[in-house]
């Protein structure tokens, strides 16, 4: 009779609205893993229990710990998935792998929000197996299905428009998804067109802004992205995603969950897959095979640093702030 493997040890840091996927996601597995958690919000079992009471959390036939330091949790552990707001993403691995070891590391988008601590990170990913970054529009059917209709198009005009959606925090999930499609990496970054007025994000102490990022890539591929400030009691404008080349053109709307266009012998369905739905899966083929579709840290840490950097030279052009830190998350 084999003897019983030990579950999977993974930690989730941050476990607010993002993270809280993760861990939904973790639990639809069907191959018990032990999940601990790390939150500065759950410091207590009454705070553990009015978290799991919010975000619906049903352990099943996993194990759920949380832990308020890092002692608690395993010395070694299997995965650590890295889900805090970017101003603090360093600071906290750095802290909670002081003395541990791992095999794999997930790091959501935005990585950070100083140069800094983007070598910091550098350092970090370097220390387990492999170290992905979660652009998770890679591991969307429909963009699977159009990178293979794409690859011989040749250069692209990629432009995704809409109203306040977020540009500056969700901007790199789509900098990534051109970069994928095209097999081209990003070379200039303008935004010179981004409004002077930059406003405060749903989440409290951060920046949001509206107007226009336009990356240029090394093959002479083209990437807009369009948001748009609404006027108050306007309804909010779907994201749209419009892909043009020599060949024909491609037209994904996200609010209808379509893929349509010249380029395509039939329409796709362009369904918008929450983070919740594609954990399992991901973290099963991890676990498994040591692989995935994301792309590694050391793929888009330029692009990241290419990002920061603009828009640091941005604040200090108009307003006039010098601090080494942006403000997004």
């Amino acid at each position: 009779m084999k003897p019983k493997q030990a579950a999977p040890q993974i930690a989730v840091l941050g476990v607010g609205q993002l993270g809280s996927r993760y861990v939904q996601g973790l639990l639809t597995g069907t191959e018990p893993l032990d999940i601990w958690l790390q939150d500065p919000a759950i410091n207590s079992e009454s705070q553990f229990d009015s978290w799991r009471k919010i975000y619906g959390i049903n352990t099943g036939h996993h194990s759920v710990k949380f832990s308020t330091n890092s002692h608690k949790s395993p010395d070694h552990l299997s995965l650590v998935i890295s889900a805090t707001t970017a101003d603090v993403r360093y600071e906290s691995l750095d802290v909670f792998l002081n003395g541990k070891t791992f095999d794999y590391l997930i790091l959501e988008k935005l990585l950070t929000t100083r140069l800094e601590d983007l070598e910091g990170l550098a350092q970090i990913a370097q220390l387990g197996k492999e170290c992905w970054v979660n652009h998770s529009f890679r591991l969307f059917p429909h963009y699977q299905q159009l990178k293979t209709k794409l690859h011989t198009v040749g250069r692209m005009e990629i432009i995704v428009e809409g109203t306040q959606w977020n540009l500056a925090s969700n901007s790199s999930h789509y900098i990534d998804l051109a970069r994928w499609l095209t097999d081209e990496h990003l070379v200039d970054l303008d935004c010179s067109l981004v409004e002077r007025e930059w406003q405060n994000s749903k989440r409290s102490g951060y920046l949001e802004f509206t107007g226009t990022l336009t990356c240029h890539y090394s093959k002479g591929s083209k990437l807009v992205m369009e948001s748009r400030p609404v006027a108050e009691n306007e309804p909010l404008c779907p994201l749209k995603i419009s892909i043009r080349s020599s060949l024909g053109d491609v037209v994904i709307d996200e609010g209808a969950g379509t893929v349509e266009g010249s380029l395509l012998k039939e329409d796709l369905q362009g369904k918008y897959w929450h983070q919740s739905e594609l954990t399992s899966d991901l973290v099963g083929e991890i676990l498994e095979t040591g692989q995935c579709r994301l792309p590694t840290f050391r793929d888009v840490q330029e692009d990241h640093a290419t990002y920061l950097n603009k828009l640091l030279a941005y604040q200090r052009r108009f307003h006039l702030n010098f601090s080494q830190t942006v403000r997004i998350t």
